[in-house]
């Protein structure tokens, strides 16, 4: 078979942002901000304009910008105004510090500018880690693409990957997934839930099984190259080196490049910019522009970041609700039936919008996200166990209803065909109970059935009483846990 002849192409600059959604410990979400404040991590807010430049290397993120891109409801929800109210709670910290990712062949530099952590509510959290490959003097897109593949690697699965090594202030790492939580998020795995199937989530996603960040990636190529199909591709499948330290690309069919192009691509801009989108990456590749790069960075660090996490805290909840769905055992996991029920609701009604940006500027790319997500999909099913669950609740109270009301109806009846009132009679005032020993058997029934009568409606109350404080408790522990706010339920 004919191989693909690769035409190697000089960078000018490569950004990368490295996200890994983790699944935080029941109870732990106020304590884990004070935990990041000790650290050096600050919560980042749109009105703090001095934070435009704080992160981001050289470039500048307008906050303004990022407001105007999404509608206000969505901005509640990606910029909350304090810790108080429900969001996506971000806290950052600038680093600057240098490295080297080491592999048999190759010795490639980068540079983080700094690293986040978002917590979300539904007890999910967020890493973020902006890296730029720094200094870039001869490299290639396809030391670009190494870099990204190797450094999203949390836990090595195949010899490639454990040969992986990383040096950071004098230090060698084995691999990215030491560097990350013994480095960069030092402390921060006490916050994690366990791998236990019961507790995590996370095993099941396909995105997560291999313990893989995504990729959000910026590439821009020097003035004097030119961007071939082929290139977009390997940037979306992340065909960086072989072994012997030379470029590949998994595909050697061009029409079916060029199809996977069309499903995955944004070519609106081409063939000077490309936006490429898959399960495991966003990135764009374009041709180095004084104007143009400034502007598609911020872009970058801006509202197509938060479009990212957005889409991926979609994706993720919706995965969860439908992993607890399938689990559930409808004829004993009441209370986790009910949890399920309210969870759905309150993500409809505290996250969820088919409208989110708006601008049409880059509109078509934010969708392209949603539909490579399968957001809509995932959603539609969310609400048909919504619906069936409710539906199996209506049955099971409309029997329990008809049940009570059969019990009453008996008492009801078969007392007043005894002549309960008689027997009643004899408990009013000074109770003489010289008579009781002289009931004949009917006049016994009817005075147990009256006793227990009393009884069961004492039972019935009691009982009521004590679910409605449940309830409560239980209420209060769902917000937490899905609002993550203490102003609204």
């Amino acid at each position: 078979m004919q191989q693909i002849d690769i035409q190697e192409k000089k960078i000018d600059r490569a950004l990368f942002q490295f996200v890994f959604p983790f699944s935080l410990k029941q109870g732990t979400e106020s304590t884990i901000s004070s935990f990041l404040k000790k650290s050096g991590f600050k919560l980042f807010q749109l009105n703090q304009l001095e934070d435009e430049c704080a992160y981001y290397g050289d470039f500048k993120v307008s906050h303004r910008d990022m407001e105007a891109y999404y509608l206000s409801f969505t901005n509640k929800i990606l910029f909350p105004h304090s810790e108080k109210e429900k969001g996506l709670h971000r806290y950052s910290k600038p680093l600057n510090i240098r490295g080297k990712l080491i592999t048999d062949t190759e010795c490639i530099p980068f540079q983080i500018h700094s690293v986040d952590l978002t917590t979300c509510p539904y007890e999910l959290g967020f890493l973020t880690i902006r890296t730029e490959l720094k200094p870039f003097t001869s490299m290639s897109l396809s030391h670009s693409l190494e870099f990204a593949d190797r450094f999203r690697v949390l836990e090595p699965r195949t010899r490639k990957d454990s040969s992986t090594k990383i040096e950071c202030d004098g230090k060698i790492y084995k691999g990215a997934g030491e560097f990350v939580f013994n480095n960069l998020f030092e402390g921060l795995s006490r916050f994690f839930e366990g791998d236990s199937k019961e507790n995590s989530y996370f095993e099941t996603f396909s995105f997560f099984e291999d313990e893989r960040m995504y990729v959000q990636s910026l590439v821009a190529l020097e003035k004097n190259e030119k961007i071939d199909v082929v290139d977009v591709y390997r940037m979306g499948s992340l065909c960086g080196l072989t072994v012997e330290g030379k470029p590949y690309v998994h595909a050697n069919n061009l029409p079916y490049i060029q199809d996977y192009l069309q499903k995955h691509a944004y070519q609106r801009w081409a063939p000077s910019t490309y936006f490429l989108i898959e399960e495991h990456i966003f990135t764009c590749i374009m041709i180095q522009d004084e104007r143009t790069t400034p502007d598609l960075a911020n872009q970058f660090y801006g509202e197509f970041y938060y479009g990212l996490v957005l889409n991926l805290f979609h994706k993720i909840v919706l995965l969860k609700l439908a992993n607890t769905y399938t689990e559930l055992n409808i004829e004993k996991d009441v209370k986790e039936m009910e949890k399920l029920i309210y969870s759905i609701n309150s993500f409809t009604a505290n996250y969820f919008s088919l409208e989110i940006v708006s601008q049409s500027r880059s509109r078509d790319i934010f969708y392209l996200l949603r539909k490579n997500f399968n957001i809509e999909l995932l959603y539609k099913e969310a609400k048909q166990s919504l619906e069936s669950l409710f539906r199996y609740q209506e049955n099971v109270n409309a029997k329990k209803d008809s049940l009570l009301l059969l019990i009453l109806t008996l008492y009801s009846v078969v007392g007043q065909m005894l002549g309960m009132g008689l027997v009643v009679n004899d408990f009013i005032g000074k109770i003489t109970w010289r008579n009781i020993l002289a009931y004949n058997p009917v006049e016994y029934f009817a005075l147990i059935l009256a006793a227990s009568g009393v009884i069961i409606s004492l039972i019935l109350g009691i009982q009521s009483l004590y679910q409605w404080i449940i309830d409560q408790r239980n209420r209060k522990k769902w917000v937490k846990q899905t609002v993550l706010s203490s102003t609204k339920e």
